[in-house]
């Protein structure tokens, strides 16, 4: 909710600007800035080093004259500079001799002067929470300080390297150099991120340490390594896993932001990714060509919307460019805004002014400008996307395309890959937009991850060791009639949130009797594919999508921290557990794919299951009735149940275990999420959005819509898993509430199968 908020403040302050003429690139020496449209629509529970959640190396020079930024007497000015000549000499060189930069790009396009006039605030970064004229909650949110930087360790982010380090002497002058970072906390998403360039043959790579551990790590498995200067701010941090918002976050981004100095110093062009990204394609032909290779700076985006990303006509700047993916040239304009960069990250005591704000709020200082026209006809296409003025046009930017270089949202939800296989393959996925870490580990997206063969540092025991359970896909989902697409008409949420609740009810108690014979039976459960029918979002949702994500499909694989309490599942829980697919990656050994006994409940399906050993079981049994039915089978690598609906499945035979089980998997069961409706907002009357007559706008979504804080609506005891406001009349509520947990098993009314 701070971001949402944050974003509403960063649109307001952008009024009442005044505006100034400045000359050729020029950038004041205060780097005043605005944030005009910027809102914000991530949610990235990043911790370690999983950020605030190719090289294009013939510059262009009109007149054979490169323009730089330079500080002299507080003023950053246009000059001759034969340097710049030398530098570009030295990347062009450095790509072409890339493997991978060989392809030749069509370049009938223009690019544009940068504008004579610019627009610029006087907002530098602590404006709006002294000021009256501002809604409460947004001075509340610009008022909240954390404790400023040291002096020792301001002096320690501004030294400088003295020459190249050792670690670094394998990467050549202008050379990309794909890099991430972390704490020993995110190893794992370190190791995978190595993993994911590995296998494309990515290199050189390199590994920034914000902890001897982590160092030591790289050490050991032979990574390009150093530790980074300024990780002293870190090391007196009260937990392990540095989370989202939390003081050490904001800290790290110091760290951050030095480090990308220190490479561009030396004159290394880094592709920086956080380390919860997974590289899938090689982004250096992107990068190396067309419009991309006359950017300083090309960056990831936040939005959702694919369909306007497509399109490529500005319609997703007003949303956030996400640091988790970007790539800088050394060039001197880019290097004076990455000085500003820190210089913001590192005295702001703004509590929420982390290196993803501060980058945003420098980035939309005097406006974004267009830098390049392209045809009409290849707006959007390869080698035709977009450039754009930003930071006082000081520098040209690139905005990467969101199904390419996907979001957590765009790749996991929308599946945009699956649905337009016509753009390909995503270059890389970043994990946001997501709900399942916790302050130890980052769960949401290490599941994420294996659930779409992503996760690459599982030991190969994970993939072979033990004895599996599992349910069909059937089993765990209602047939609905008709289509079950949901399509896009105006009730169509109504039937998406009706579709989502029937759908998870039977899911709930299917996978908590699953779960319960896995533990009876010594086996590790393997989860059957979920689907959702509404997305999970903390904004207010359109034809149950999230808004600039209309047309995405419904229904969508659901991850796990959609619909379930994802840390409890691991350790009180005591049931081991596989994602849905998993027997079909290609790392479980055939032996085990093969060896399937299935499981009839009642009355047998009508498919042919010639090639499966089966068993019967009437409704009604218990773990000591299913382990005597299947001794015979007790070697069998997958017992497969068609079915494990409520009543079938009655429990341990023992009070004290029901009891205790019930206990443990109450918690891992338990999700609470609200679904808030745009079409039902609007029945309502729209209370609450600042329009004339109905009220002050209310930044809180539920409270918008339902006239009470969420912790409110949350302690009645309203009905959850059933769609009980949006059809009333009149409508007091817009939202619906989920999810209804399961009956205990000492609750549950055993049947047979002729009840």
């Amino acid at each position: 909710m701070a971001l949402m908020a944050l974003a509403c403040a960063l649109a307001l302050t952008a009024t009442g600007a005044r505006g100034r003429r400045r000359q050729g690139w020029g950038l004041s020496s205060s780097m005043s800035m605005s944030a005009r449209d910027a809102t914000d629509s991530s949610y990235d529970d990043d911790g370690g080093a999983m950020g605030d959640d190719a090289l294009g190396l013939d510059y262009v020079h009109e007149s054979l004259v490169a323009r730089r930024v330079t500080r002299e007497g507080g003023v950053l000015a246009e000059e001759r500079e034969d340097d710049d000549d030398e530098l570009d000499s030295r990347l062009a060189s450095s790509s072409s001799s890339s493997s991978s930069s060989n392809t030749s790009w069509s370049e009938d396009f223009t690019m544009l002067d940068p504008p004579p006039a610019l627009v610029v605030s006087n907002m530098n970064g602590d404006g709006v929470h002294g000021s009256s004229t501002h809604p409460k909650w947004m001075r509340e949110m610009w008022s909240a300080q954390t404790q400023a930087l040291s002096a020792s360790a301001r002096l320690e982010l501004e030294t400088k390297l003295q020459g190249v380090p050792d670690a670094l002497k394998h990467v050549k002058t202008g050379e990309l150099l794909f890099v991430t970072f972390g704490t020993a906390s995110v190893k794992d998403f370190v190791f995978n991120w190595v993993e994911s360039t590995k296998k494309l043959k990515l290199e050189p790579i390199f590994v920034g340490a914000l902890d001897e551990e982590m160092f030591q790590l790289c050490r050991s498995r032979n990574i390009p390594s150093m530790l980074l200067t300024g990780r002293s701010v870190l090391e007196a941090r009260n937990t392990q896993f540095i989370a989202h918002g939390s003081e050490s976050f904001k800290k790290m981004g110091t760290v951050k932001t030095k480090f990308v100095e220190d490479l561009l110093d030396i004159g290394v062009a880094p592709i920086l990714s956080d380390a919860d990204v997974v590289w899938m394609r090689d982004p250096r032909p992107v990068f190396n060509n067309g419009t991309y290779k006359y950017a300083d700076i090309l960056i990831s985006t936040d939005c959702i919307d694919t369909e306007a990303d497509r399109s490529d006509t500005g319609a997703c700047n007003h949303v956030n460019f996400n640091t988790g993916i970007f790539h800088i040239r050394p060039t001197e304009r880019a290097k004076a805004f990455v000085a500003a960069w820190k210089n913001l990250v590192t005295t702001s005591t703004i509590a929420w002014m982390r290196d993803q704000p501060a980058f945003n709020i420098l980035t939309r200082d005097g406006g974004i400008h267009p830098a390049v026209d392209v045809p009409k006809h290849a707006r959007g296409l390869a080698g035709y996307r977009s450039l754009v003025y930003v930071a006082n046009a000081t520098i040209r930017m690139g905005v990467l395309p969101n199904y390419q270089f996907s979001n957590g949202h765009t790749y996991f939800v929308q599946e945009h890959q699956k649905y337009h296989v016509e753009d390909g393959e995503p270059y890389a996925v970043h994990t946001t937009y997501q709900y399942g870490d916790s302050s130890s580990y980052a769960y949401g997206k290490r599941e994420r991850l294996r659930q779409h063969g992503l996760w690459y540092v599982d030991p190969a025991s994970y993939w072979s060791d033990g004895k599996f359970l599992t349910i069909s896909a059937k089993g765990s989902q209602v047939q609905f009639d008709g289509d079950s697409a949901v399509g896009t008409d105006p009730d169509a949420y109504v039937t998406a949130i009706t579709r989502h609740f029937e759908e998870d009810k039977i899911r709930r108690v299917t996978i908590r009797n699953a779960l319960a014979l896995a533990k009876a039976l010594g086996r590790t459960l393997i989860l059957p594919e979920a689907r959702c029918y509404c997305d999970k979002i903390w904004n207010t949702l359109r034809g149950c999508r999230a808004l600039g994500a209309e047309t995405a499909h419904l229904p969508y694989a659901c991850p796990m921290d959609h619909i379930y309490n994802l840390p409890a599942w691991f350790g009180a829980l005591g049931v081991e557990f596989r994602h849905d697919g998993f027997l079909k990656d290609e790392r479980v050994p055939e032996t085990i794919r093969s060896d399937v006994v299935r499981v009839r409940v009642g009355v047998a399906d009508n498919d042919d299951d010639s090639a499966h050993r089966t068993v019967n079981l009437e409704p009604g049994f218990d773990a000591k009735t299913a382990a005597n039915a299947l001794s015979a089978y007790a070697d069998a690598a997958v017992i497969e149940f068609d079915r494990l609906d409520d009543g079938v499945f009655c429990g341990f035979g023992d009070p004290e275990a029901d009891a205790d089980f019930d206990s443990r998997a109450s918690r891992a069961l338990a999700s609470e999420q609200y679904f808030c409706f745009e079409e039902a907002y609007i029945k309502q009357g729209k209370p609450n959005n600042g329009e004339p007559g109905h009220g002050e706008y209310q930044p809180q979504v539920v409270e918008r819509h339902c006239g009470q804080p969420e912790s409110s609506m949350s302690a009645t005891s309203m009905t959850r898993g059933e769609v009980s406001h949006i059809t009333r009349e009149p409508i007091a509520c817009s939202c619906e509430w989920a999810y209804a947990s399961p009956r205990t098993l000492a609750q549950t009314t055993c049947r047979s199968s002729n009840n």
